[in-house]
């Protein structure tokens, strides 16, 4: 897309120079041969110029439309996915506090969905977009669909430090019954220090949960904003109402 865009450009600045030579020489020079090969050559940069400029931008809007494409069924499962990880940090988030071992808790699930969101966004080639006007609709979806890749980052890290949490906890948990199967007596230091982590996990998750259920009201935002660009046959509203039927039937199987 850029290749094309700044071919495009090259070749409306070789149009307009050539033209004006075409137009000077025709106008004004002398009919003689010399100057009528040169006329003849400037018609050919003039000619060749306008077919290079129509190769050059079809093919911009050609890399324009897979772009697009792919950002309209990339950003849909990014949102489904967003909004299932929100739900899913929610429902764990009720559990771990009643919970003994943390490890029934699907926080690697958590992870996994994190992860795919980064998948998600890099599906969508935004580095290979580039527009003839920087300032306009379509533009600032994709400068802030760049922006989000680095809070996708963000979930993910975040997620990975929460199921790394989470093992640690069970890890001791678990050492701590075996030690009490042999007859081991627990040092109340080591309850007193599972307790505490396992309140640094539930407050990281209650944190984590909030975030993701802001950022998917964000990525709604953005949404919303290039399916009114783009004039969709369906409007964002009617997809919304499909995927909450699809983010509803994920959650309860």
């Amino acid at each position: 897309m850029k290749i094309n865009k700044n071919t495009s450009i090259a070749c409306i600045v070789a149009i307009i120079l050539s033209g004006i030579c075409v137009a000077i020489l025709g106008c004004f020079a002398p009919q003689t041969t010399g100057y009528n090969t040169i006329q003849n050559i400037m018609l050919g940069i003039f000619s060749s110029s306008i077919v290079s400029f129509v190769i050059s931008f079809v093919g911009y809007f050609h890399e324009r439309s897979i772009i697009i494409e792919a950002t309209k069924n990339n950003v849909k499962s990014l949102y489904i996915n967003l909004c299932v990880l929100s739900k899913i940090t929610g429902d764990t988030l009720q559990q771990i506090h009643t919970a003994v071992d943390l490890s029934i808790l699907p926080f690697s699930n958590i992870s996994g969905l994190s992860a795919l969101n980064v998948d998600f966004l890099n599906g969508m080639n935004l580095g290979l977009f580039h527009p003839f006007y920087k300032y306009g609709k379509l533009a600032k979806v994709y400068t802030d669909l760049v922006e989000y890749q680095q809070i996708t980052y963000n979930i993910k890290n975040i997620s990975m430090n929460l199921q790394a949490q989470a093992l640690e906890y069970s890890n001791q948990y678990l050492k701590m019954r075996n030690d009490e199967m042999y007859g081991m007596q627990t040092n109340p230091m080591v309850i007193q220090n599972l307790d505490a982590l396992k309140n640094v996990i539930n407050i990281k998750t209650a944190k984590f949960h909030e975030y993701t259920t802001g950022k998917s009201i964000e990525l709604e935002k953005i949404i919303k904003v290039f399916y009114e660009y783009i004039g969709d046959k369906q409007s964002w509203e009617e997809i919304k109402s499909s995927l909450l039927m699809q983010i509803e039937e994920i959650v309860k199987g």
